[in-house]
């Protein structure tokens, strides 16, 4: 049965699984130098991932994930710890430090890169041995189904990866048709949070991390654009929870023995 989300953006049921690599890599929107990494994956990645693992084609699976439409809860299950790797890029860009055959009147003339010059020099902020619990339920009938027996089989269209394609992952754990419970009392979230850093109560010797990353997207012509980009708070450490105050407007469930806000 297809899930149902309320108005609270709480679904009666949903698809849970973990999902792991050796790396991950969640490029920061603004940054062009220095290739920092956010922490946690933002909600667009995590639809990407989803439609990889379903093989609809790009573009085409926005609306699936609208706000309305869909709800997501990312927990964190393992540290969330950093390392930059410096990489050394190649361009493939014709019109820099290129170089020809001689070519012939019987032959083509081939443009490439010159690989004696001009190589670049790319540090990589990348997660090490990153581990994340998704939740997630969506309304699209078609979807939804396609998702749910891919999960349930072990199979995908497409390889999983956390970020970058060379960063695979493995999909394990999954829970199927998993029924989320609220928990209206609970101040302690183990998911990441979408509220503000002022919205959280302090703890000694608990580190906040905060982010902004997109959240929404819609086809446009030639390609997409961000709609939505979402804030929220998680620790860095797996065994901590966020506490948030009472004046948080959170509608926070359980679902198995974890307190996650969907949003």
């Amino acid at each position: 049965m297809t899930p149902h989300i309320d108005g609270d953006g709480v679904p009666d049921r949903c698809l849970s699984f973990t999902i792991r690599s050796t790396w991950g890599h969640f490029k920061r929107v603004g940054r062009s130098v220095t290739k920092q990494t956010y922490r946690i994956p933002p909600r667009t990645t995590v639809a990407g991932l989803l439609a990889a693992i379903v093989g609809v084609d790009r573009d085409s699976y926005y609306d699936v994930f609208q706000s309305d439409s869909s709800a997501i809860a990312i927990t964190p299950l393992a540290d969330l710890r950093t390392i930059n790797v410096p990489t050394t890029g190649l361009g493939t860009d014709p019109g820099q430090d290129v170089t020809q055959t001689s070519g012939h009147w019987r032959s083509y003339q081939i443009t490439y890169q010159d690989t004696t010059k001009d190589r670049q020099l790319h540090a990589y902020e990348v997660l090490a041995d990153p581990v994340y619990r998704i939740d997630v339920a969506v309304e699209d009938t078609s979807f939804h189904k396609s998702l749910r027996d891919h999960l349930k089989n072990g199979t995908s269209v497409y390889p999983p990866s956390l970020g970058k394609s060379e960063y695979l992952a493995t999909i394990e754990d999954v829970t199927i048709d998993a029924n989320p419970t609220h928990k209206p009392n609970a101040d302690a979230i183990d998911s990441i949070v979408p509220v503000s850093l002022s919205e959280t109560v302090p703890q000694p010797g608990v580190s906040y991390g905060v982010e902004r990353s997109p959240a929404i997207m819609e086809a446009e012509q030639g390609g997409r654009r961000t709609t939505r980009f979402d804030d929220y708070v998680f620790t860095k450490r797996s065994d901590k929870r966020v506490k948030v105050a009472d004046k948080a407007d959170l509608t926070p469930v359980q679902v198995g023995d974890r307190n996650v806000v969907f949003r």
